[in-house]
């Protein structure tokens, strides 16, 4: 509801104008919205393989507890964080950066991507990486979600 008081020519109030307008479909919008995400969450917390989810500037959105313990990284370390950066930049892969920054632009994914890469702290790495666009899948604009599996 909206109200605006009205003034007559003599510059007195002259009554209020009085405006409803029915928000019940954005509430509801919203409560699904928020229902998405927290279901989308639990999936990405739950599996056991290391997942990230990226912002279209390739920030770190969330990451799953698989992700951190495998790569040695925490929360506060890394969300918000360009992926590039992590772990004082041992994630400034050319082989990602090839796969996030030229293929997943022209494709809405790429699957079974290898990359073999020695981690500071935590050695040497063979990760297989696959990658979805989210841009229109649940109302969540830009976000990639990257998964990796650990080979060998």
């Amino acid at each position: 509801m909206r109200t605006l008081p009205y003034r007559t020519v003599t510059n007195t109030i002259g009554g209020v104008i009085l405006t409803f307008s029915d928000v019940t479909a954005i509430k509801q919008a919203e409560v699904i919205l928020r229902e998405a995400q927290a279901y989308f969450e639990s999936i990405v917390q739950t599996v056991r393989e290391p997942l990230v989810i990226l912002d279209r500037e390739f920030r770190v959105v969330s990451a799953n507890g698989a992700f951190y313990e495998t790569f040695g990284i925490t929360p506060a370390d890394s969300e918000r964080q360009v992926i590039y950066g992590l772990g004082n930049g041992a994630w400034d892969i050319a082989r990602l950066r090839e796969l996030l920054e030229k293929i997943l632009p022209t494709n809405s994914q790429f699957d079974r991507f290898e990359i073999d890469h020695v981690f500071p702290g935590v050695g040497r790495k063979v990760i297989v990486l696959n990658a979805r666009r989210l841009e229109r899948q649940m109302g969540l604009p830009g976000l990639i979600l990257l998964a990796m599996e650990e080979k060998g």
